[in-house]
């Protein structure tokens, strides 16, 4: 079993960062950041807060953003593992692997949905009348303490999953194969440091969900104050939205170097091999 030192990922990923930030920047920017602000502009305000977005045109841009953001996610673990390719040998390799995680993650979520359902029905049945308020559309007590169980159950298998399949991106940069083959090619990998990378993935949600929360707090107060009310199509939310794109571009920078240099030492690969 390989070796994991998170603490030596993140030294390489914060040294390729800073030495190839002038083609990391300007890719995650293109590829991850930008996609995910088209759709916060496109996407139509709810009737009410407990409401989805209405239908429309909008929804085209969902497959195209999922399509952008996988292949950027790909060319920057080409980046991180083969330092001095090009951004466009990044893009390419992007585009040819993109469909094998695509597919990988749709089988995935086919099993999700069916374990949800699974875990739904059993808290449903643990809890007391949950099942009644359920089929009758109003909410009830005893539908939300199932819906907190069904949440306490799910948590630790997601995480568990999470970190199992954590380098599915980096195989799929850096290695051939079909769907099946990097799942199993991840699992494989990661074996043995299951509690390490979700501790790792933890630390990870708690720091970006954080810092994100209070960037975009901070930035629509102000934009609120010195510009105007938020509300869609305003200039105070698109203010909003250009400063997250800006905080996504570094996220996806620093997190798509970070998992590549994780897989770099699962898969065997010296820091010499790769940073030569």
């Amino acid at each position: 079993m390989a070796k994991l030192s998170i603490t030596t990922a993140w030294n390489e990923t914060a040294a390729f960062v800073a030495r190839e930030a002038r083609l990391l920047l300007p890719l995650a920017f293109m590829l991850i950041a930008l996609p995910v602000a088209a759709m916060g502009l496109l996407m139509p305000a709810p009737a009410s807060p407990d409401e989805l977005p209405g239908g429309g045109l909008w929804l085209l841009a969902v497959p195209l953003a999922l399509v952008a953001s996988t292949i950027g996610n790909i060319a920057i673990s080409h980046l991180a593992l083969k330092p001095g390719a090009s951004v466009g040998e990044g893009i390419a390799r992007g585009a040819a692997r993109c469909a094998m995680l695509i597919g990988a993650a749709l089988l995935l979520g086919i099993g999700a949905i069916a374990l949800f359902f699974v875990v739904a029905m059993i808290a449903m049945m643990l809890v007391p009348g949950a099942m009644s308020g359920a089929q009758s559309g109003v909410p009830t007590p005893e539908l939300a303490s199932a819906t907190l169980l069904m949440v306490v159950l799910m948590l630790p298998v997601i995480l568990f999953f999470a970190a199992r399949l954590l380098v599915m991106t980096p195989t799929a940069a850096a290695e051939e194969g079909g769907p099946i083959r990097l799942i199993r090619r991840s699992w494989a990998l990661t074996a043995g440091h299951t509690w390490k990378l979700i501790g790792f993935l933890l630390l990870i949600f708690i720091a970006i969900g954080v810092l994100g929360a209070a960037i975009e707090a901070v930035v629509g107060l102000a934009a609120g104050l010195l510009i105007g009310p938020l509300a869609p199509g305003s200039l105070s939310t698109l203010v909003v939205i250009v400063v997250m794109a800006g905080v996504n571009t570094v996220v996806g920078a620093y997190a798509g170097t970070l998992i590549a240099r994780i897989y770099a030492q699962l898969a065997g690969t010296g820091p010499g091999d790769v940073f030569a």
